[in-house]
């Protein structure tokens, strides 16, 4: 059987139509449209980022072991230098080592940055908050969790150093 050119095409389903927003909403008149105010974030401010890329790869090689706390005495207030000085009796045999560092600006002169930090017993993140005192940057808040495989490994290494026969 052959089909004429008079035949109809075969039913297709029927295909939805796409309409643009304005055709489909009620307009609003502009009486209605209030636009929230804008707020202006401040400029980023380079030297911030590096500043804290900076202080995050050494409160690193202090955690190591490999650098003394007192270098960062000037951008770190001394209840921190403590908090530091304490993680590198904690996580310091963890071999500590940084693989990235990020940081982020924020409203009202903050920056927040994080270092993603390896340690033998994984990836951890060491985040810091600078805030803008002045023309100068200060470190605010400094924070680093560890998890309990991090302890067990160092109260095994220090129970491995206390009952180690003499040679």
């Amino acid at each position: 059987m052959t089909a004429s050119i008079a035949e109809p095409y075969p039913q297709l389903p029927q295909r939805p139509v796409l309409r643009r927003l304005v055709d489909v909403l009620p307009r609003a008149t502009p009486a209605t449209v209030t636009l929230p105010p804008a707020t202006a974030l401040p400029a980023a401010d380079p030297a911030a980022a590096v500043l804290a890329d900076r202080v995050l790869r050494a409160a690193v090689e202090i955690l190591g072991g490999r650098r003394p706390a007192r270098q960062l005495s000037a951008v770190l207030g001394p209840d921190l230098l403590t908090y530091l000085v304490s993680l590198q009796m904690t996580a310091g045999h963890l071999k500590p080592r940084v693989r990235k560092v990020l940081a982020q600006h924020h409203a009202g002169g903050a920056l927040e940055a994080v270092a993603l930090v390896t340690l033998t017993t994984g990836v951890r993140a060491l985040a810091a908050r600078f805030d803008k005192h002045g023309n100068r940057w200060q470190c605010t808040a400094l924070q680093l969790r560890l998890t309990t495989g991090d302890f067990k490994a160092a109260n095994g290494r220090r129970h491995n150093q206390q009952h180690r026969p003499l040679t």
